[in-house]
């Protein structure tokens, strides 16, 4: 048994962690989950109770719908912020979580909570960049900046364009240079594991996307080309 009153949490001792969790399914969820995260995982610290409420994330994290989906996501932030001592002394129900998040992948998803998915499985994975650096998919846009010239450069992916451009591109300015998406069988890595997850959940928007993030963009300053997503790695 987790003696929650020895535990920490962001406002103090976690002994209120307990009744936080018999309170889901018995009101409206929304707050309670904000009140989870604001303790567990409050802008993105950790403390004793994050690690010991990965046991009752996980017993949630295989159920269906919105309780399912918010457990693996804040379990997976809770091992995005871990090193790799904490994650050690908890793999098994990281591994447990792990397994949870990569066969929710696989089922459909509003596009932009998909992304989010996408990140949980990352997490747990242990992937550092692409636990976190995923978000600019969920809105379509991504700042880089050129490897060559170190000109600031926006990318977009999504509904409005696959381009780049220089500067404080915004809405209604004229398109810079038409990205080169990756070709899907030469994808590897986390890569591969995203596309062909989002590809089996059907979320094909997502799927497009994670083709131009893993492909070229071209710098409109000084024409260098670069892979985008090796400037976004350089951010993190």
């Amino acid at each position: 048994m987790t003696d929650w009153s020895q535990l920490k949490h962001a406002y103090g001792t976690a002994e209120d962690i307990p009744a936080l969790f018999e309170r889901l399914g018995t009101e409206p969820n929304d707050e309670v989950w904000s009140d989870l995260w604001s303790r567990l995982c409050h802008q993105g610290s950790v403390y004793s109770a994050s690690f010991a409420a990965l046991a009752p994330l996980a017993d949630l994290g295989g159920e269906a719908g919105k309780d399912g989906d918010n457990a693996l996501l804040l379990a997976g932030a809770i091992a995005a912020a871990a090193d790799d001592e904490t994650r050690g002394q908890h793999g098994a129900l990281i591994e447990r979580l792990r397994a949870l998040a990569h066969a929710r992948i696989r089922r459909p998803a509003e596009p932009g909570f998909y992304v989010y998915l996408l990140q949980t499985a990352m997490a747990l994975d242990g992937v550092p960049v692409w636990s976190s650096a995923l978000e600019g998919l969920a809105d379509g846009t991504i700042e880089v900046f050129c490897p060559e010239c170190e000109m600031g450069v926006f990318v977009s992916i999504g509904e409005g364009g696959y381009f780049s451009a220089v500067g404080d591109w915004e809405p209604g300015d004229p398109e810079g240079s038409p990205l080169r998406a990756a070709a899907s069988a030469d994808l590897e890595g986390p890569a591969r594991v995203l596309y062909d997850a989002a590809r089996e959940a059907g979320v094909d928007t997502v799927a497009l996307a994670l083709t131009y993030l893993f492909g070229e963009g071209t710098c409109g300053e000084c024409g260098a080309e670069f892979s985008i997503a090796e400037q976004v790695a350089e951010q993190y």
